[in-house]
């Protein structure tokens, strides 16, 4: 699947709609912010496109023939989990917006549509798919930069304790002279493990005085010591969900 505007550079809308005429003022309402749009008067129609041209986001109607709206949405997120999908409705309630937010979409837009209103869901669309590209790219020189190399038995040993660890919970202390990897081990640990969605921190406990290590730690809020003019999250709040690497933990003093 790619992502493709034929011979344009303009972001590409897959419009689904039944009415022709709302259709096709959608279509008007988009070129006017400089975007392609190519119209879908059922899901099944759209879904088939998708195979083989990726859109920049969805403008998707909750009331569709054959199949609803919430029905489509749920299929567009098993074909492009990242897609950015509006849904529209003239019929909108709480309780559909609500189901549609739980399934993925990125907002839920009832007609008539203003065009402002419009204008700023396309914005924040465009630039979260933006930055989940940037996400992908750096996570992928990542994992190149921090690579295991080496075939021997003894890295085959590793690796495999690596994969037995990852799709754990548990904490895991990994030891061996300065120098040997061990940084490397726990990348490679986070980055197949459940957390890798989420932030590798690290911190080298043996770089932290220990006036300054509980700090370092769980953060402070503003004037909780002297110099401290703001509040700072500490490690264990930016590594939420993710991986915290305590380097050189044996240098931590036991309070």
């Amino acid at each position: 699947m790619s992502r493709s505007t034929g011979k344009s550079s303009r972001p590409l809308a897959f419009v689904i709609d039944d009415e022709p005429q709302v259709a096709g003022a959608l279509k008007m309402m988009l070129k006017a912010e400089g975007c392609e749009a190519v119209s879908f008067s059922s899901g099944p129609a759209a879904l088939d496109a998708l195979k083989s041209t990726l859109p920049n986001f969805v403008l998707l109607d909750l009331v569709l023939p054959d199949m609803d709206g919430i029905e489509v949405l749920r299929r567009l997120r098993e074909l492009a989990p990242d897609l950015p999908v509006m849904m529209v409705s003239g019929r909108g309630t709480i309780g559909a917006a609500v189901d549609a937010i739980k399934l993925g979409a990125f907002d839920f837009l009832e007609k008539p549509i203003d065009q402002q209103r419009l204008r700023t869901a396309l914005q924040r669309s465009l630039e979260t798919t933006r930055l989940r590209h940037e996400v992908r790219v750096l996570r992928a020189e990542q994992a190149e930069q921090y690579q295991m190399l080496g075939g021997s038995k003894a890295m085959d040993q590793v690796r495999d304790l690596i994969n037995r660890a990852a799709p754990t919970t548990a904490s895991v202390l990994i030891t061996g002279e300065s120098g040997v990897g061990k940084e490397l081990v726990a990348r490679a640990i986070h980055l197949q493990s459940p957390r890798r969605a989420e932030a590798f921190v690290a911190l080298n406990c043996a770089a932290i005085p220990r006036e300054l290590i509980e700090s370092e730690l769980f953060g402070h809020v503003r004037g909780a010591f002297t110099g401290a003019d703001s509040a700072r999250a500490g490690k264990l709040e930016q590594a939420d969900g993710g991986t915290l690497f305590l380097d050189e933990i044996a240098d931590m003093i036991p309070a």
